[in-house]
């Protein structure tokens, strides 16, 4: 077990609570309808990073409970969310340990893909249910670019946060 293993098994579970409370509130708060498309889901990053980052804590059941949470938020169809972020937390699951190989860079490219298989899911799930596809459902194909962006962003944001609570110790 390397320094980078060790400093996030240290991590406590009520950080990795909060920022799920937190990135619930920003997906829950009300956009305009000009924001929405490009908007990424914060949900899914912070899945996502935690499920990278310290995979023994986030899987399978988290994913399905934040999905469950996000459809009850946004009145959506329930368990469509649920399903496309457990297919998401799977899929990073299985290449977690070449993802953290890589830089930032590189696992912003693999957290696109994610977020786009996401969103693919999300597609097929409303194509599905409605049995057509409004103009606009290709526009939410923007988000994964957004979260791409985002990914070094959120790292050195969640990294800064660990060792300002490790330095206060």
């Amino acid at each position: 077990m390397n320094d980078f293993d060790n400093f996030h098994n240290r991590t406590p579970k009520r950080l990795i609570f909060i920022s799920f409370v937190l990135a619930l509130l920003l997906d829950l708060m009300p956009f305009g309808t000009s924001a929405v498309f490009w908007l990424p889901e914060f949900t899914a990053l912070v899945l996502l990073y935690w499920t990278i980052n310290r995979p023994q804590s986030i899987g399978i059941t988290a994913a399905f409970i934040t999905g469950l949470l996000i459809d009850i938020g946004t009145a959506g169809l329930l368990g469509q969310h649920a399903l496309a972020y457990m297919l998401m937390i799977f899929t990073v699951k299985k290449y977690q340990r070449q993802i953290t190989l890589h830089s930032y860079d590189w696992q912003a490219v693999a957290v696109f893909f994610a977020l786009c298989g996401s969103q693919f899911a999300l597609l097929i799930i409303r194509l599905v249910y409605h049995h057509n596809l409004p103009a606009s459902a290709w526009l939410g194909f923007i988000a994964p670019f957004v979260g791409a962006f985002l990914w070094p962003l959120l790292n050195k944001l969640m990294l800064v946060v660990l060792n300002f609570r490790r330095l206060r110790r």
